[in-house]
């Protein structure tokens, strides 16, 4: 018997290159970025069949959850009422196994269908093919550990999805983009597809459907954030440079020298940062792999001596050996311990996180004055990542790590670095800049003691409230 793949599918025009591309010619690395209603489930689900009946092995239709790609892919229906199994034409199949979602076929392949959040389900198996639907949702843990069995087995890999910020999508889709020889890439808009048509949309709109999520869904649009994003990535975009204007440091008076240093889990693999401001300029963000307590003391002790700051806010959550060093070093003038969960100065914010960070939305949304930041990828995903909601006694709270863990977003360290530079305002105090040195002049200091579990007096509360950086 005769049978044509795909089952049952009539391809439509922008999906035909996918499938030519992967089926006829072989490409082992696909990454497609189309908009929601545009088939991504049903392509590459047909792309699976096909491969799987042209080289016998074991192939994942991988879904960001177990739950979802059973209920969506397994039991679910596309759009016209048909169940997504059924384009598996029955002549190929030889068993089907409810119990762990499998379908063997009669040529000896086998289809598994998995989510990502259980990685230890696939820990072991040796798969040649791989759908990775919605990508942007997966844990990235899940392609860092099949990429090797691929590579080894001669294996292939399609990603689809929609976009969801800079993540990891975005960072692959970079990546595949350079790699022309090695990687076929499709970047779709509604408008290159025709679908959904505008007047879908507009009502979609007119139902309260947020213009943001309307670019990011239809439209594929990297930076569109969703409402309740507090840093969100238009307005991170336009204060992105490489290069700085001559007259940077041309500000009178001169603005002091801040820096924030947040302190990483050395063993679970997050990055220690220092963030050095100036008033209206973010210098290049400095990043530490692996450094334990002592090492990140020495290196910001380094920083201290070489461009000379007026204040180092330290989290304290993480950084008590930090500052314990750094104090016996001789830089307890300078060195101010900041806990996130402390009392903020004003009663508008839950805890100091909040208001530090808002704070820094306020400095990069400032139109008057822009900021100058460097264009550094991870710095612009962990700035645009938190949402924020006004919590239930009335407080601006923050998304905190175990929610934004649950998104996939791995830590905001290079957010936080930035966002200790605005714990407490700053006049310049023991180095004076002049011109391009430093005065051996000391200048009368006007740190204050600091206290993160308390508020400040009205005094200084006023102080704080009128003065700006």
């Amino acid at each position: 018997m005769e049978i044509d793949l795909p089952y049952e599918l009539e391809l439509r025009s922008y999906q035909t290159n996918k499938w030519n591309k992967a089926v006829h010619e072989g490409v082992n690395r696909i990454m497609s970025v189309w908009p929601r209603r545009n088939g991504k489930d049903l392509v590459d689900l047909n792309i699976l069949i096909a491969r799987a009946h042209q080289r016998r092995g074991l192939y994942f239709y991988m879904a960001p959850f177990y739950t979802q790609v059973r209920s969506i892919i397994w039991k679910g229906t596309d759009g016209s009422g048909k169940r997504f199994l059924d384009y598996i034409p029955r002549e190929l199949i030889s068993n089907k196994h409810e119990t762990d979602l499998r379908i063997e076929l009669k040529n000896g392949s086998q289809l598994r269908f998995v989510g990502s959040d259980n990685i230890d389900s696939i820990v072991g198996n040796n798969p040649v093919g791989v759908v990775f639907t919605e990508f942007s949702l997966h844990k990235p843990q899940a392609w860092h550990y099949l990429r090797p069995v691929l590579a080894e087995n001669g294996g292939w890999a399609t990603f689809n999805g929609t976009p969801r910020g800079l993540n990891h999508m975005f960072q692959q889709y970079q990546l595949a983009l350079r790699d022309p020889e090695n990687w076929y890439v499709e970047y779709f808009t509604r408008d290159d597809t025709g679908i959904p048509s505008l007047k879908a949309i507009d009502i979609d709109r007119r139902s309260g459907m947020p213009e943001s999520l309307i670019q990011q869904e239809y439209y594929c649009s990297w930076t569109s954030s969703s409402e309740e994003t507090l840093i969100p990535l238009d307005i991170i975009q336009p204060r992105l440079t490489t290069q700085l204007p001559h007259d940077y440091l041309s500000i009178i008076p001169q603005p002091p020298r801040i820096m924030g240093c947040d302190v990483a889990y050395a063993t679970l693999g997050d990055q220690a940062v220092i963030a050095k401001r100036q008033g209206r300029l973010l210098h290049p963000l400095l990043k530490f792999q692996g450094f334990d307590n002592m090492s990140f003391s020495s290196r910001i002790a380094r920083e201290i001596e070489e461009w000379r700051p007026d204040a180092v806010f330290v989290d304290s959550g993480r950084g008590e050996g930090v500052i314990s060093r750094l104090h016996q070093l001789g830089y307890s003038s300078l060195v101010i311990p900041v806990h996130f969960s402390g009392k903020p100065f004003s009663d508008l914010y839950a805890n100091k996180k909040a208001e530090i960070w808002c704070r820094t939305r306020d400095w990069i949304a400032d139109d008057d004055t822009p900021p100058l930041l460097p264009h550094d990828e991870q710095m612009i995903a962990a700035l645009s990542a938190p949402t924020f909601e006004i919590n239930e006694r009335g407080f601006i709270q923050i998304e905190g790590k175990k929610s934004l863990r649950k998104r996939n977003v791995k830590s905001t360290d290079e957010a936080d670095a930035i966002a200790l530079t605005f714990s407490e305002d700053i006049e310049p105090g023991e180095y004076a800049y002049l011109g391009n040195e430093y005065s051996s002049i000391m200048v009368q200091s006007q740190k204050r003691e600091y206290d993160p579990m308390n508020y400040f007096n009205k005094d200084k509360e006023e102080r704080y409230a009128s003065s700006s950086v």
